[in-house]
């Protein structure tokens, strides 16, 4: 559960009402009813997309090396950031095991931002229109406007496009590249299809359409 400003999910006895009231269907009210809590409610309060660039040029003690929420950390709300270090420990490993040369902290830590980047651009992109946003991600230039209105298009049509659904959710998820969004088959499905319905109820078994 997420909130705004002054409606932030509650971690007391009342996460469960804050639940019922927020959830908009009553399958899905059901589940804090049914369910067995297995510990009390967490919450997340420091929400900010900071990202560290410890390989850009700059005076480094010798040895140094940040890696993992040091170097990059996200709004927790786009689930992004076990990816980021389970990615983060690939480029690790990759560079540490290079037959060309010697890898030193500053290659390291040059190679590490990949492993984050995608995952920025999203987390950065998407909360730079939130209410009280700070920082340098909110500079924007024309490409940014473009792309804005292209993803505007591509939230509209994820949902029941099945061609746009899957490759956004891939996107979102990093395991697909963001130029996934502008395959041919995708780009035909954004600037030319209309958005397509999608079921106005969830499905309560797997044959039903959507399931």
């Amino acid at each position: 559960m997420s909130g705004l400003r002054d409606d932030e999910p509650p971690t007391d006895d009342g996460f469960v009402t804050y639940v019922r009231k927020r959830l908009p269907h009553p399958l899905l009210r059901r589940w804090p009813d049914e369910a067995e809590p297995l510990s009390s409610a967490f919450g997340y309060r420091r929400t900010a997309n900071i990202r560290r660039r410890y390989d850009l040029p700059g005076r480094r003690r010798a040895g140094f090396l940040a890696a993992g929420d040091a170097l990059c950390t996200f709004n927790p709300i786009h689930g992004q950031g076990m990816a980021v270090a389970a990615m983060s420990a690939v480029v690790l490993r990759e560079t540490l095991s290079g037959p060309r040369r010697i890898p030193t902290t500053r290659c390291v830590q040059k190679a590490l931002p990949a492993a984050s980047r995608q995952a920025w651009g999203i987390s950065a992109g998407s909360d730079r229109s939130m209410p009280g946003a700070v920082g340098s991600a909110l500079a924007s230039g024309p490409a940014d406007r473009v792309a804005g209105w292209y993803l505007r298009r591509v939230l509209e049509r994820y949902p029941g496009d099945p061609v746009v659904g899957t490759a956004f959710r891939s996107v979102l998820g990093l395991c697909a590249p963001v130029t996934s969004l502008f395959a041919p088959s995708v780009a035909r499905a954004v600037l030319l299809r209309p958005p397509m319905p999608t079921p106005a109820e969830p499905p309560t078994s797997p044959e039903e359409p959507g399931a």
